[in-house]
């Protein structure tokens, strides 16, 4: 159990797609908003998981077009999420109107994220802990991953509001925006391509 503890905290310290837009959302948009979006993540990570667990995995696995279709969609999905992130600092300081990022976001960035499948699927069936249970090792992985990644978030979501409240010019804020925005759509391009690759 610790092994997969340790396995899960590592996962939760990998800056991903949807970890480094959770930095991202806190620095464009603040906390109140990306507590919004960071709640979305946990919710879609674990729909995710049972996903996987329910045979969606195998499913990608049998049908590699599915694949390169899923990683499509997260590429156009990301390149949105990013773009309204860069154009945060713009919009609200010119009085513009913005989508902000908030719940629904993060529920489907987790969906359209290859690295979440990938992780789910190490997770849930790489690190046997109950062999007499199956539904028994499922709650308490369930249980240690929500145990970790919640406070990890958090972590993560403060560590952009930190930037936020650094008082930048807007100039440096829109370079950050735009930095961290970059920096997402790098992860998912790598992501995609590790997946598309693996065919």
């Amino acid at each position: 159990m610790v092994t997969f503890a340790v396995a899960v905290l590592v996962l939760a310290a990998t800056p991903g797609p949807a970890l480094l837009s959770i930095v991202a959302v806190g620095s464009a948009f603040g906390f109140k908003q990306g507590t919004r979006y960071v709640i979305g993540t946990i919710a879609g990570a674990n729909i995710v998981i049972l996903m996987v667990i329910g045979g969606f995995a195998a499913l990608l696995t049998n049908f590699p077009s599915l694949r390169v279709i899923l990683a499509g969609f997260s590429l156009c999905y990301l390149i949105y999420i990013a773009w309204q992130i860069a154009i945060a600092s713009n919009a609200l300081n010119d009085n513009k109107t913005v989508k902000t990022i908030g719940l629904i976001d993060g529920i489907f960035i987790q969906l359209l994220n290859p690295k979440a499948y990938a992780v789910a699927l190490a997770l849930f069936f790489g690190f046997p802990l109950f062999y007499q249970s199956f539904a028994i090792e499922t709650l308490t992985k369930l249980l240690i991953v929500n145990g970790i990644f919640i406070p990890a978030y958090m972590f993560w979501l403060l560590l952009g509001t930190k930037l936020r409240k650094l008082n930048l010019s807007l100039r440096l804020r829109r370079i950050v925006n735009r930095l961290l925005a970059l920096l997402m759509l790098l992860a998912v391009a790598f992501s995609s391509a590790s997946i598309i690759l693996s065919m």
